[in-house]
């Protein structure tokens, strides 16, 4: 089977059981956000396994290695975001986040006007979660720093 069909599978049997345990919550209000997630994400993951079970992809079977140092580096980054985020607020530490990733993931062709871009991307959207968390759903962030 295709990594990609694999993958979607997964990841669709993974939306499915998420989608019967939102039973468990008992505020009916609470269940709109997490079921909208979660439907998108078995969309996809559908999408995702019938791309990898129909598409056709010539000369997949050697391919490029797996970037290792770059996963692990990633997943260093996050460890230190859940560590910080409750030290200097979950604003600050995903605007910190943001930028830092989309440094790590487009090293290469690093301009100043790159730079300015990928930190002007990370602030706005860093002002949505803002937005979307605190102004639309009132919910409570870790403070910080800032706020």
């Amino acid at each position: 089977m295709k990594k990609d069909a694999l993958v979607g599978l997964i990841c669709l049997v993974g939306s499915v059981v998420l989608y019967a345990t939102l039973d468990m919550i008992e505020d009916p209000r609470a269940i709109t956000f997490p079921r909208t997630v979660i439907t998108i994400m078995g969309i996809l993951s559908a999408l995702l396994l019938i791309q990898g079970l129909v598409m056709k992809t010539p000369g997949a079977e050697k391919g490029p290695s797996y970037p290792w140092l770059r996963f692990l580096i990633l997943f260093g980054m996050i460890v230190l975001y859940l560590a910080v985020s409750e030290t200097l607020g979950f604003y600050l530490s995903a605007f910190l986040f943001f930028v830092a990733v989309t440094y790590v993931m487009g090293s290469a062709d690093l301009s100043p006007k790159k730079a300015a871009t990928r930190a002007l991307s990370s602030a706005v959207f860093t002002g949505v979660l803002f937005v979307l968390f605190s102004v639309i759903l009132e919910v409570q962030t870790p403070r910080g720093l800032l706020f």
